[in-house]
């Protein structure tokens, strides 16, 4: 159906040459769009009311009217006063701060999230690599080279240009969160804030700077004029992470995403001297980048080294040893043993090094590892025990779906998300239906349109319908829904907040932020609302319950909107994208009803019902994909599939990364797409002595 813009790819061919300048475009023909409609239903609407023509109305029926044109008016504006969002007319400071808050708060969920739970990261050490024949920047005099002290080597560097790399698995992503928290800790008022981009949906088309405001706008919640003025002020540091995960495995160098990338990150600057950046990305891949004459000049390198048996020891001892040593010593003998046989080699990784000591915490016999021939052997058997040792140890409502059932979903989204080195990461609850639904979900999302619009046609050719009211709806209401498919300009945008779960404290910071930055279109819209209820109840022979129950839905929305839009979107997760849509959708249901209801099922009543639909499944086109999505996969995910996610991210399953759900590892998700079922792996082991 309509697409929210999340995190979209952009298509290829230069289509996002000007994007600021198209969407300045967009807003203003919005804004003309609304205010011509409002005014003409308003203008039409009072001179049938008010006209002295014979058969004119009543004098009680010309006040119903007139109080319904002034309600047009508080509708018109309510709908406006719901797109802006804060941060419209806010300076470079303020700008600044809002983005410090919106990084910090996710950036403190993806660290818990990335170590499984544990805040303690195993301290990798790296080195600084020769540069090949590239000009390099100047290097530290006595770098460090640990993870507790990578801020104070990439803070030495001149310029401030880093490339990290190191094999899957090495802690590339890690390193780059820990310098992004870091930073945030350190950085003075006039240093750029870092912010962690994964590479994968950057297209060479799309010039770096836009691609930046953009996602500090779907990720952050940054309006788009503070997002364009903190990129363009080079206020913002880019963490770039996954340049190896731009390409297929088989694309050639030369025709490759990532060297077009590294092009234009070696473009980057600020004034005359290169602007600052972290990049992220296998070492392999960029050994053969670099060969190819590919690279980012006045740059560091440095290389993610492999955990070292006495370290992998060390941490094992810390994380389970210690609760269960006569099942653990054999392990941490062979380890000290042999430090370059297969169990020290396929625990050399901070990814695999965490995943031991997850499955084998509390549960299952750390000496099923013993005495295994190959490392591929060794990485089988721990992701065989992964889910069931997750589910056992997480916090957060153990046990609360099969194990069979958990890995049959998250089979079903690996699968959706592709295979080999082409495969996606990023799971978008607001992009399912578009990107992994396929053509049966687009069948269901076009068909609900077609048939609301299929009502109001019908509308059209009934008598009781003819009226200029019900002929602006008529032509209005469509017409709106198929221009913002037709040209893309989002007359109707989209829903782009999000929304905390019942229950939380920040309802109370929205609504208060909410109440203390409310506009004029907000005065004017409650205004002209209680206004329509005085009129209703003074020239009408309505009931107070039914003015109340035709109100109430509208100001409890208007409320919720308000207050959700002032929430960091980082704090709601992308669970948050879902919720923001079910106040709009229960209170469209409901206002639907009660005009079928109310209006005793004539055409007329179809029409305004049908109408209000319309208009909120174009307000949510991704959460009514979302919709469809787990309709035609019913069978294959579970029903309330982004509370499974939420679960599966506390359970260690999954991670977040900006608005999207990403598997642990991709090692973790490649595994999981070669096997549909649960794998029983029972290894020997090796007996207690």
């Amino acid at each position: 159906m309509f697409r929210a813009e999340v995190r979209t790819r952009p298509a290829r061919g230069g289509e996002n040459t000007g994007m600021a300048a198209g969407e300045r475009g967009s807003r203003v023909l919005r804004r003309w769009a609304l205010g011509s409609g409002g005014s003409l239903l308003v203008i039409g609407g009072l001179g049938w009311a008010l006209s002295a023509d014979e058969g004119a109305l009543e004098l009680s029926e010309r006040t119903d009217l007139t109080a319904m044109a002034v309600a047009l008016v508080g509708l018109v504006t309510w709908a406006a006063a719901l797109w802006p969002s804060p941060g419209a007319h806010e300076d470079e400071t303020a700008a600044v701060a809002r983005l410090v808050r919106e990084v910090r708060s996710a950036g403190e969920i993806q660290w818990a999230s990335s170590l499984g739970g544990d805040l303690t990261a195993i301290d990798v050490t790296f080195r600084f690599r020769p540069y090949g024949s590239a000009r390099a920047a100047l290097l530290p005099p006595t770098p460090a080279g640990q993870l507790a002290r990578a801020v104070e080597d990439y803070r030495a560097l001149r310029p401030r240009r880093l490339v990290i790399t190191g094999e899957a698995g090495a802690g590339k992503t890690v390193l780059a969160r820990k310098l992004v928290m870091e930073l945030l800790r350190v950085r003075t008022d006039r240093e750029p804030v870092p912010v962690l981009m994964a590479l994968a949906d950057w297209d060479e088309d799309e010039r770096l700077t836009d691609w930046m405001a953009r996602h500090l706008r779907s990720d952050y919640g940054l309006h788009p004029r503070s997002a364009d003025l903190l990129v363009d002020s080079r206020l913002v540091l880019p963490v770039l992470d996954g340049l190896d995960e731009m390409d297929a495995a088989d694309v050639p160098v030369e025709r490759s995403r990532a060297q077009q990338a590294l092009a234009a990150l070696a473009r980057h600057q600020e004034g005359t001297d290169p602007a600052p950046l972290v990049l992220t990305c296998r070492a392999k891949q960029y050994d053969a980048l670099e060969a190819a004459d590919s690279h980012i000049l006045d740059a560091a390198r440095i290389e993610i080294e492999p955990v070292t048996p006495e370290r992998t020891a060390d941490f094992l001892e810390l994380r389970g040893a210690a609760r269960r040593p006569a099942l653990w010593q054999p392990v941490l003998d062979e380890l000290r043993a042999e430090p370059e046989g297969v169990l020290a080699r396929s625990l050399s990784t901070p990814w695999r090094l965490t995943l031991a000591a997850t499955v084998y915490e509390r549960g299952c016999d750390p000496r099923e590892l013993n005495g295994l021939s190959a490392e591929s052997e060794v990485a089988d058997v721990l992701l065989s025990r992964y889910i069931e040792s997750a589910d056992r140890i997480t916090p957060k409502a153990p046990g609360r779906y099969r194990q069979g059932d958990v890995h049959r979903w998250l089979h079903t989204l690996a699968v959706q998300l592709g295979a080999g080195a082409s495969a996606e990461t990023d799971i978008l609850l607001l992009e399912l239906g578009s990107r992994q639904g396929g053509a049966a979900v687009r069948v269901v999302c076009r068909s609900v349109t077609v048939a609301l619009m299929a009502v109001i046609a019908w509308v059209a050719w009934s008598a009781t319908a003819s009226t200029p009211m019900a002929w602006a709806d008529i032509l209005l209401v469509p017409a709106l829904v198929v221009l913002n498919e037709m040209t893309g300009r989002r007359l109707i945008a989209p829903l782009t907040w999000g929304a905390p779960p019942l229950g939380s404290g920040l309802w109370r910071l929205g609504f208060r932020l909410f109440l203390r930055g409310m506009s004029c279109a907000s005065v004017l819209s409650l205004t002209a609302l209680a206004l329509w209820v005085v009129l209703m109840s003074l020239y009408t022979d309505w009931m107070p319950v039914r003015i109340l129950a035709l109100t109430s839905p509208f100001v409890v929305l208007f409320c919720v909107n308000g207050a959700a839009s002032w929430i960091d979107r980082a704090a709601t997760g992308p669970f948050g994208v879902i919720r923001s849509g079910i106040p709009i959708l229960g209170t469209t249901a409901l206002v639907a009803t009660l005009f079928v209801v109310d209006g005793g099922m004539t055409p007329a009543a179809w029409l305004m019902a049908s109408s209000a639909g319309l208009v909120a499944a174009a307000k949510m086109p991704g959460q009514l994909e979302y919709l469809a999505y787990l309709l035609v996969y019913r069978r294959q995910v579970p029903l309330r599939l982004a509370r499974f996610l939420t679960w599966a991210t506390d359970a260690g399953l999954m991670r977040t990364s900006g608005l999207a759900y990403q598997f642990r590892h991709r090692e973790f998700q490649e595994w999981l797409v070669r096997h549909p079922e649960p794998v029983s792996v029972v290894p020997p082991v090796t007996p207690v002595l």
